[in-house]
């Protein structure tokens, strides 16, 4: 019996316990309701940022090959080491018997960050999947070379098409890569560890990108180092999986950094998220999408002039995630309000299934404190004005970003005026997220963000014909202008707003 086949065989009796002890019914009545509230393929959509290197890190205690790694490092602070040092993702190793992994590791890393999480085990059976989905895996991992074309059909179609989750097809060879795309894989890791030898070689990544489709998703696993990194990344690869060489570091944050970093010593810059604010009808919606925005706000203030009813909100995104079923859904519909009910903010987030929260009023922290209580999943982002007193205060917040806009006591829901940007940038290099908004356009945007490396860039008023409808070409622009924009100090120069 060959190694695959031994840990296959230990992974069937595993999963027929865990069906003795929590019944596959139950099991499935959980991950289909988190699911439900949960962003969709939010992993595919990490990788696919392309304007940095993007690395999965990987908590993992030992392999078959190398034996202990680290077997006292532990979850949730590897992982804040992790997302603060700039990781796209987090693999977590649960097998248990050759790994010594534990789903109770990824249910920790789950708590303390909102980075994709991929499940890395051997998935062989249906149970698997919604046991992943359950513990609030983003993704999982399934073995080309464990599970023949049928299985490996249903299981990617269980986990992408019924469940929104991310399924990374791993390969070894040009054969396999074959029969992941002949199962509808898109989303392909290549490994370049030899199963049977246990030899690693980059070559296998570098062969297999020349035959990958344009629309696939390439991430190489297994004996990379920096510069090898930045070659696969020159040849097509959009993800880089790295595992032992970050749990063995004495300084793993470090150790990170130094394959994020191009040869030049400055970071690669990353893609700032773009949202685009005051959808009121299904026509902006198309447009802002094809100009290529990440995120949709949708404003629930009914003294605004960019109102729109919940109801005629919920027709818009249930149109969008109808037809982005069938492709990816990777678009994030976020609902605005001000000082609005805890109670009616989480009963409009759950019918419509938003993916966030923008809190764009005086809430207290808590106020942030209990709509978290309520809404666990979805991503809050509280609004500031850009008043220097209040910022010490507004860090406190438990959300998962900032919002910094320009300040009026007149208007609430956005301004419209240009933000501080020097106060924006203090705000920025202490938070992991933060949005700017306030007055950004396709003509300044660029400056903005090369002088406050915002999270997201937040605009609205500046990309419309009148109140509540939308130029397709100013949304264009915009996009246009933050996609060609530059994250470093050297264009920092410019445009400071106030």
């Amino acid at each position: 019996m060959d190694f695959l086949s031994e840990i296959i065989g230990m992974k069937r009796q595993r999963v027929a316990a865990a069906q003795a002890r929590v019944p596959l019914d139950e099991l499935k009545t959980r991950a289909i309701d988190f699911r439900s509230t949960s962003p969709s393929h939010q992993f595919a959509r990490a990788m696919r940022i392309d304007s940095g290197i993007n690395i999965i890190a990987e908590f993992k205690r030992r392999s078959p090959s190398k034996g202990k790694i680290n077997s006292r490092a532990q979850p949730a602070t590897m992982a804040t080491i992790y997302e603060s040092a700039g990781a796209a993702a987090i693999s977590v190793l649960t097998e248990e018997d050759y790994f010594d992994g534990t789903l109770e590791d990824l249910r920790q890393i789950r708590l303390v960050t909102r980075l994709p999480i991929l499940r890395k085990d051997f998935i062989i059976d249906e149970y698997q999947v919604y046991e992943s989905a359950a513990a609030r895996a983003d993704a999982l991992l399934l073995i080309v070379a464990a599970l023949d074309d049928e299985t490996l059909t249903r299981l990617r179609t269980l986990a992408e098409d019924e469940l929104g989750m991310d399924a990374l097809v791993e390969v070894h060879t040009k054969a396999e890569f074959d029969r992941a795309l002949k199962c509808g894989g898109r989303l392909v890791g290549v490994n370049n560890r030899d199963l049977h030898s246990f030899n690693v070689s980059t070559a296998t990544s570098h062969l297999l990108a020349r035959a990958a489709p344009r629309d696939a998703i390439l991430v190489s696993e297994s004996g990379l180092n920096p510069e090898e990194v930045r070659n696969l990344r020159a040849a097509g690869y959009d993800g880089f999986l790295v595992g032992e060489t970050l749990m063995r570091s004495d300084d793993p944050a470090k150790t990170l950094r130094e394959f994020t970093e191009r040869p030049d010593g400055l970071n690669s810059t990353r893609q700032v998220w773009v949202k685009i604010c005051g959808i009121t009808n299904i026509e902006d919606a198309h447009a802002a999408i094809e100009a290529g925005a990440d995120m949709l706000g949708f404003n629930f203030y009914r003294q605004s002039s960019r109102f729109i009813a919940p109801e005629a909100a919920s027709e818009i995104i249930r149109s969008i995630r109808s037809q982005a079923r069938e492709a990816d859904r990777t678009l994030s519909m976020i609902g605005v309000f001000v000082d609005e009910s805890i109670y009616e903010v989480a009963r409009i987030a759950k019918d419509l299934n938003l993916d966030g929260i923008q809190l764009h009023g005086n809430e207290s922290i808590a106020y942030c404190q209990q709509l978290r209580g309520l809404l666990p999943q979805q991503f809050l982002v509280k609004a500031v004005s850009s008043t220097a007193e209040s910022l010490a205060h507004f860090r406190k917040h438990p959300t998962e970003a900032l919002m910094l806009d320009a300040h009026d006591p007149n208007l609430k829901g956005g301004t419209g005026k240009l933000a501080d940007w020097n106060t924006a940038k203090k705000l920025a290099e202490q938070l992991p997220r933060l949005f700017l908004a306030g007055g950004l356009s396709p003509e300044n945007v660029g400056a903005a963000i090369a002088a406050v490396h915002p999270y997201a860039v937040d605009a609205c008023s500046s990309l419309e014909t009148s109140p509540g409808k939308k130029s397709a070409k100013r949304m264009r622009e915009f996009v246009d202008a933050v996609r060609t924009s530059k994250l470093r100090s050297e264009a920092s120069g410019a445009g400071e707003g106030n």
